[in-house]
């Protein structure tokens, strides 16, 4: 059957990538189409007819494979790509997303989970909130794709959701620790844990990131490295700091973000190489990610969808997000479409889904059924909601925009 399933996936993928011009001006993305063919994949199958959360019993650790992988190389990437020199409107406008949004999205998200479920409890309730809180750039590209769009505002979502979830990934598994000590399926001691985790692989991913870096400056220096190797090296660089912290009993995943940000490549043709490969790379293990929560995540949980959360997700996305970028963005010079346009395009897609098979693979599923299916159903409708009004809303801004300027 693995061997059907990888045929399949390769196959949807090959459909959809060589109409992918066509479907993208229909507002047709690669993660909807992905999500649906492992969906439909899934009922010959049978996946469909299985118990709640059976579907992810035995397949776990394939699923959790590959999801790792592609969550290491988007960490490296987003922070080994972002030019600190070139970009300064842009991380202003990030800043504030990142340093007060953030906080301020999770806290009033984890205040309205309990709000509206009581009997969730206050550390699962706070463990849901930290993995919807993350955004993805990957369910709104008709966004960065759009020129017209003013610069700042472009480039601020796009380094937000490039820099979010790797600055959530810390708090969350040390709740996710936590969790699994007060159950008694922790390793004992589950702050020492967090602690070594995280500093382990913040050392590591910085120590290592600055000497690749400098290994690879002198590379381009001395001309030693081939064109072909230059598009490698990120994905090369991010899987490696991320196993070596793993086996050296850190978080790889902070590692590989780390690394990204310590990384400090001085060649502009190189980052630009690094980027263009690492995105096609990272977009391959990204369709691969969504087929997998089509075919086995969404059989898994959909049987457990609730009215309170359709409300949750519902609010998630339409209210609170944007409600608190915009309490962030006071005193700052965007327009109001612009705080809406910000607020409204906060997708959750990748990072959530590879959040909530992490934490699969630390706690059993048993007993957290509302965690994984409130996070299934936001990262549903995102997929939908966010990609159809991608491109329509991005022309719309900038129309209106067109008019405010004239008319002024």
């Amino acid at each position: 059957m693995f061997e059907w399933v990888i045929i399949l996936f390769l196959g949807s993928g090959l459909i959809y990538g060589l109409q992918s011009r066509r479907l993208q001006r229909r507002s047709i993305s690669s993660p909807m189409v992905m999500v649906l063919a492992g969906a439909v994949i899934a009922l010959p199958l049978g996946i469909w007819h299985e118990a709640p959360l059976a579907p992810l019993a035995d397949r776990i650790h394939f699923a959790t494979g590959f999801a790792e992988m592609t969550l290491a190389i988007i960490l490296f990437l987003d922070a080994a790509v972002l030019d600190y020199r070139k970009e300064r409107p842009a991380l202003r406008l990030a800043n504030r997303l990142l340093l007060v949004g953030l906080p301020l999205t999770i806290g009033v998200t984890w205040a309205f989970i309990i709000g509206i479920d009581p009997t969730i409890g206050i550390l699962p309730a706070l463990i849901l909130a930290l993995i919807v809180s993350p955004t993805d750039a990957a369910l709104g590209q008709p966004v960065f794709e759009n020129k017209k769009v003013p610069d700042a505002v472009r480039q601020g979502i796009n380094i937000e959701s490039g820099l979010n979830d790797g600055l959530v990934l810390p708090v969350f598994t040390t709740a996710v620790l936590f969790e699994a000590e007060l159950l008694g399926e922790g390793p004992g001691n589950w702050i020492r844990e967090a602690v070594m985790e995280i500093s382990i692989g913040a050392g590591v991913g910085i120590l290592t990131g600055i000497v690749i870096g400098y290994v690879v400056n002198h590379a381009v220096t001395h001309r030693t490295i081939l064109d072909r190797f230059e598009r490698l090296l990120g994905v090369l660089s991010a899987l490696f700091i991320y196993f070596l912290s793993e086996k050296l009993g850190g978080n790889g995943f902070v590692a590989a973000f780390a690394g990204g940000l310590a990384l400090n490549i001085t060649s502009d043709k190189v980052r630009d190489a690094i980027e263009s490969f690492g995105e096609a790379e990272s977009e391959l293990l990204t369709m691969l990610t969504f087929f997998i929560f089509g075919l086995l995540v969404v059989p898994a949980v959909c049987g457990l969808w609730t009215w309170q959360m359709v409300i949750f997700s519902v609010m998630s996305l339409v209210v609170l997000r944007p409600v608190c970028v915009w309490i962030c963005m006071i005193g700052s010079p965007y327009s109001l479409a612009e705080k809406l346009y910000i607020g409204w395009f906060g997708p959750r897609g990748i990072a959530s889904i590879i959040y909530l098979l992490i934490m699969a693979t630390m706690i059993d599923p048993t007993g957290h059924e509302t965690i994984y299916a409130a996070v299934v159903m936001i990262v549903c409708i995102s997929i939908i909601a966010h990609g159809l009004s991608a491109a329509p809303l991005s022309r719309a801004l900038v129309a209106h925009l067109a008019r405010t300027s004239k008319s002024s």
